[in-house]
């Protein structure tokens, strides 16, 4: 059986001898893993398409549970983002975000589209504010909100994720100006959410 679909490489490991398996982040079909046949192979076909970052409109082959890739056509590759140590750094963070959270086989296509947007943007713009604006949105996205308390001291409880005005056993405190971007990126977000709802 084949199947088609534009897809991110989100992580790849060896298999066996010259096989590689990969996470891939597909538009129609969410997080999956996918098998680079010879790929570890000096003249292999698809050993650059084999990449972290890489943006692909791939064909699979399906057979059960395991999916083989037929042929793959490089879209995007990011080079922006790998050309840069800092970049890279937030590049996989949002990588990181997607196969950490998302779970296999569940299509989720606006958070798709969202992480292809993000990378871009860390690759041409400011790459915290990009990966801060990143995981707000997927955040959002998830059902997850996050409320900011109007004060001079924010505390961050490193066990919930939650902002404070007080100080407890597991916080932190955030430095004010990163409180304060964190705080004017959600708004931004909120603001963009209620625009498109209202649409």
């Amino acid at each position: 059986m084949e199947e088609k679909s534009k897809g991110l490489i989100v992580k790849l490991i060896d298999y066996k001898d010259a096989d590689k398996l990969a996470s891939i982040f597909t538009f129609d079909y969410g997080i999956i893993t996918a098998k680079f046949t010879g790929v570890k192979k000096e003249k292999a076909k698809l050993k650059a398409v084999a990449q972290p970052f890489n943006f692909v409109d791939f064909s699979f082959v399906k057979t059960g549970s395991n999916r083989t890739v037929a042929s793959a056509s490089l879209l995007d590759n990011f080079y922006g983002i790998l050309a840069d140590y800092n970049k890279t750094i937030c590049g996989y963070v949002v990588l990181d975000v997607v196969k950490t959270i998302l779970p296999q086989e569940k299509p989720e296509q606006d958070l798709f589209l969202l992480t292809i947007s993000a990378l871009k943007k860390i690759e041409e713009e400011n790459e915290y504010v990009a990966t801060i604006d990143y995981i707000l949105k997927f955040l959002s996205f998830s059902g997850v909100g996050l409320e900011f308390p109007e004060t001079d001291y924010v505390y961050l409880d490193i066990l919930t994720g939650d902002f404070s005005k007080n100080r407890i056993i597991n916080s932190t405190q955030l430095d004010k100006n990163v409180y304060l971007t964190l705080k004017k990126i959600n708004n931004q977000i909120n603001e963009d959410f209620n625009i498109n709802i209202l649409k």
